[in-house]
């Protein structure tokens, strides 16, 4: 099981994220602030979303300028009266333009809850998309497992109401499926069933 995750990036953000008994540790750091926070599993989702976000304006001003720079560039060769440092200029606020827009360029990959709340924030592909998706199912196995153990067993002292309610919060956060959101439903009847004929049966 990979209980390990840790994340960098050229904005000198770091990111760890530790698999525990009780959640998922999370560990970050930038310039300017840290933050360590334990999250329980109950508040991890496991349904994902992955969001691309840039200033693309940066991106597009700094093609036109290389283009810019390159026409300068074949005029100047070509006899035109054309200040030899013109092109180096564009092409210099053309790589500056570029590198800002990789520094403030975003790819995050997101682990959400139902109703799209809660959502973990990691770095896509970082270290790898292999390392990273490798992680996520650990998580998320690590994630169900407790909360099967938690809540998934019918508890005697419990109402009905209380031991229904487990197993539809089960369902609704993608712990179990219809199959054995069904099974453990049946098993609950046939368990409350039970209780009634044996209560009827003590008191004639």
């Amino acid at each position: 099981m990979n209980e390990l995750l840790e994340q960098k990036d050229i904005r000198f953000r770091y990111k760890s994220f530790l698999i525990t008994e009780n959640g998922l540790q999370i560990k970050e750091k930038t310039l300017f602030s840290s933050s360590e926070y334990l999250l329980a599993y109950e508040d991890i989702g496991v349904r994902t979303f992955k969001s691309n976000k840039g200033i693309y304006g940066l991106l597009f001003s700094s093609g036109i300028l290389v283009i810019l720079s390159i026409l300068l560039y074949v005029l100047k060769n070509a006899g035109e009266d054309i200040e030899d440092s013109a092109s180096l200029f564009y092409f210099g606020l053309s790589t500056i333009l570029l590198m800002i827009f990789l520094i403030t360029y975003k790819r995050n990959f997101y682990l959400i809850k139902h109703g799209n709340v809660a959502a973990i924030e990691f770095l896509q592909n970082n270290p790898s998309k292999n390392e990273v998706y490798s992680f996520i199912e650990d998580l998320k196995a690590a994630r169900n497992n407790f909360l099967l153990n938690k809540y998934g067993k019918l508890n005697d002292r419990f109402t009905y109401e209380q031991n229904y309610r487990n197993i539809v919060w089960l369902a609704n956060n993608d712990v179990i499926d219809n199959s054995e959101f069904n099974r453990l439903k049946n098993q609950l009847d046939e368990e409350s069933q039970q209780q009634k004929i044996g209560f009827n049966f003590s008191q004639n």
